[in-house]
Protein backbone atom coordinates (compact mmCIF):
# COMPACT_ATOMS: atom_id res chain seq x y z
CA UNK A 1 0.00 0.00 0.00
CA UNK A 2 1.18 3.32 -1.41
CA UNK A 3 1.45 6.62 0.70
CA UNK A 4 -0.34 9.53 -0.63
CA UNK A 5 2.43 11.61 -0.77
CA UNK A 6 3.42 15.18 0.41
CA UNK A 7 1.76 17.26 -2.19
CA UNK A 8 -1.89 15.78 -1.12
CA UNK A 9 -1.09 16.14 2.91
CA UNK A 10 0.02 20.31 1.85
CA UNK A 11 -3.39 19.99 0.14
CA UNK A 12 -5.08 18.78 3.12
CA UNK A 13 -3.57 20.85 5.13
CA UNK A 14 -4.64 24.26 3.58
CA UNK A 15 -8.41 22.98 2.75
CA UNK A 16 -8.53 22.38 7.01
CA UNK A 17 -6.73 25.79 7.47
CA UNK A 18 -8.89 27.32 4.71
CA UNK A 19 -12.28 25.77 6.73
CA UNK A 20 -11.20 27.02 10.13
CA UNK A 21 -11.06 30.82 8.87
CA UNK A 22 -14.08 30.74 7.51
CA UNK A 23 -15.97 29.35 10.60
CA UNK A 24 -13.94 31.54 12.75
CA UNK A 25 -15.09 34.42 10.53
CA UNK A 26 -18.99 33.03 10.81
CA UNK A 27 -19.03 32.51 14.43
CA UNK A 28 -17.95 36.03 14.62
CA UNK A 29 -20.20 37.31 12.07
CA UNK A 30 -23.06 35.29 13.75
CA UNK A 31 -22.35 36.93 17.41
CA UNK A 32 -22.49 40.24 16.56
CA UNK A 33 -25.99 39.52 14.92
CA UNK A 34 -27.27 38.21 18.24
CA UNK A 35 -25.41 40.95 20.38
CA UNK A 36 -27.88 43.68 21.75
CA UNK A 37 -27.00 47.37 20.52
CA UNK A 38 -25.67 48.94 23.57
CA UNK A 39 -27.56 52.18 24.58
CA UNK A 40 -25.82 55.26 25.99
CA UNK A 41 -27.18 58.65 27.27
CA UNK A 42 -25.03 61.51 26.58
CA UNK A 43 -25.82 64.65 28.36
CA UNK A 44 -24.30 67.81 26.83
CA UNK A 45 -25.19 71.10 29.15
CA UNK A 46 -25.10 74.86 28.16
CA UNK A 47 -21.77 76.50 29.39
CA UNK A 48 -24.28 79.19 31.77
CA UNK A 49 -25.62 75.54 33.03
CA UNK A 50 -25.19 75.35 36.34
CA UNK A 51 -26.04 72.94 39.21
CA UNK A 52 -28.81 75.86 40.36
CA UNK A 53 -30.78 75.05 37.08
CA UNK A 54 -30.83 71.50 38.03
CA UNK A 55 -32.21 72.16 41.69
CA UNK A 56 -35.15 74.39 40.05
CA UNK A 57 -36.13 71.64 38.47
CA UNK A 58 -36.89 69.80 41.72
CA UNK A 59 -33.63 67.62 41.47
CA UNK A 60 -30.44 67.81 42.91
CA UNK A 61 -27.38 66.07 40.48
CA UNK A 62 -27.68 62.37 42.02
CA UNK A 63 -30.67 62.35 43.37
CA UNK A 64 -31.57 59.66 41.02
CA UNK A 65 -33.82 61.97 39.00
CA UNK A 66 -34.73 59.37 35.62
CA UNK A 67 -33.48 61.36 32.85
CA UNK A 68 -35.78 61.97 29.88
CA UNK A 69 -35.79 60.25 26.99
CA UNK A 70 -33.56 61.48 24.09
CA UNK A 71 -35.60 62.20 21.23
CA UNK A 72 -38.50 61.63 23.38
CA UNK A 73 -41.35 64.56 23.34
CA UNK A 74 -39.78 66.80 25.58
CA UNK A 75 -36.14 66.30 25.13
CA UNK A 76 -33.45 68.80 24.92
CA UNK A 77 -31.94 70.13 22.15
CA UNK A 78 -29.05 69.01 22.94
CA UNK A 79 -30.53 65.45 23.32
CA UNK A 80 -32.14 65.38 20.58
CA UNK A 81 -28.69 66.69 18.42
CA UNK A 82 -26.92 64.05 19.43
CA UNK A 83 -29.78 61.44 19.71
CA UNK A 84 -30.69 61.66 16.20
CA UNK A 85 -27.02 61.53 14.64
CA UNK A 86 -26.56 65.35 13.71
CA UNK A 87 -22.89 64.94 15.12
CA UNK A 88 -22.11 62.28 13.13
CA UNK A 89 -22.14 64.58 9.53
CA UNK A 90 -22.11 68.39 11.25
CA UNK A 91 -19.30 69.96 13.35
CA UNK A 92 -20.51 71.56 16.70
CA UNK A 93 -18.45 72.68 19.52
CA UNK A 94 -21.38 72.93 21.12
CA UNK A 95 -22.04 69.48 21.19
CA UNK A 96 -18.51 68.14 20.56
CA UNK A 97 -19.56 66.71 17.45
CA UNK A 98 -16.52 66.31 14.86
CA UNK A 99 -18.79 65.25 11.64
CA UNK A 100 -17.57 66.56 8.14
CA UNK A 101 -20.53 65.07 5.81
CA UNK A 102 -22.37 68.29 6.46
CA UNK A 103 -21.33 71.44 6.97
CA UNK A 104 -19.42 72.83 10.01
CA UNK A 105 -22.17 74.25 11.55
CA UNK A 106 -19.97 76.80 13.99
CA UNK A 107 -18.94 78.32 10.45
CA UNK A 108 -22.29 78.44 8.48
CA UNK A 109 -24.55 79.22 10.67
CA UNK A 110 -24.18 82.94 10.71
CA UNK A 111 -25.61 85.84 12.70
CA UNK A 112 -28.26 86.52 9.86
CA UNK A 113 -29.33 82.97 10.57
CA UNK A 114 -32.27 82.98 13.57
CA UNK A 115 -34.28 79.90 15.29
CA UNK A 116 -37.26 80.22 12.90
CA UNK A 117 -34.67 80.04 9.82
CA UNK A 118 -32.87 77.03 11.16
CA UNK A 119 -35.69 75.37 11.96
CA UNK A 120 -36.73 75.59 8.44
CA UNK A 121 -33.36 74.26 7.38
CA UNK A 122 -34.50 71.15 9.58
CA UNK A 123 -37.81 70.77 8.13
CA UNK A 124 -36.22 71.74 4.56
CA UNK A 125 -33.07 70.52 4.06
CA UNK A 126 -32.12 71.05 0.50
CA UNK A 127 -34.10 74.71 0.33
CA UNK A 128 -30.97 76.05 0.98
CA UNK A 129 -27.48 74.14 0.71
CA UNK A 130 -24.07 75.21 1.65
CA UNK A 131 -22.00 75.71 -0.86
CA UNK A 132 -19.40 73.22 -1.37
CA UNK A 133 -21.94 70.38 0.31
CA UNK A 134 -24.50 68.62 -2.32
CA UNK A 135 -28.01 68.17 -1.65
CA UNK A 136 -29.86 65.06 -0.75
CA UNK A 137 -27.61 64.03 2.09
CA UNK A 138 -29.34 65.60 5.14
CA UNK A 139 -32.18 63.34 5.70
CA UNK A 140 -35.43 64.76 4.42
CA UNK A 141 -37.85 63.21 7.35
CA UNK A 142 -37.08 65.37 10.23
CA UNK A 143 -40.61 67.14 9.66
CA UNK A 144 -42.26 64.34 10.00
CA UNK A 145 -40.60 62.08 12.47
CA UNK A 146 -39.65 65.02 14.38
CA UNK A 147 -42.68 67.10 16.76
CA UNK A 148 -42.48 70.91 16.31
CA UNK A 149 -41.28 71.53 19.81
CA UNK A 150 -38.71 69.39 19.16
CA UNK A 151 -37.67 70.81 16.06
CA UNK A 152 -37.76 74.34 17.93
CA UNK A 153 -35.40 73.12 20.65
CA UNK A 154 -32.97 71.58 18.48
CA UNK A 155 -32.96 75.07 16.65
CA UNK A 156 -32.61 76.75 19.97
CA UNK A 157 -29.83 74.52 20.91
CA UNK A 158 -28.31 75.47 17.42
CA UNK A 159 -28.77 79.03 18.31
CA UNK A 160 -27.68 79.01 21.77
CA UNK A 161 -24.36 77.32 20.26
CA UNK A 162 -23.32 79.37 17.56
CA UNK A 163 -23.63 82.84 15.96
CA UNK A 164 -26.48 82.45 14.62
CA UNK A 165 -29.47 84.75 16.79
CA UNK A 166 -32.84 83.73 18.07
CA UNK A 167 -36.27 85.39 16.65
CA UNK A 168 -37.15 87.86 17.88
Amino acid sequence: MRGKGWKHTMREGWAFIAIAVLAFVAGLLIGDLGASPETKTVYVSNAGESEEASEASGQAEGEGAEPETAGGEGASGAQLFTSIGCGGCHTLSAAHSTGTTGPDLNESLATDDDTQGIEEMIIHPDAEVVEGYPSNVMPQSYGQSLSSSEVHELAEFLVAGTKAKPSP
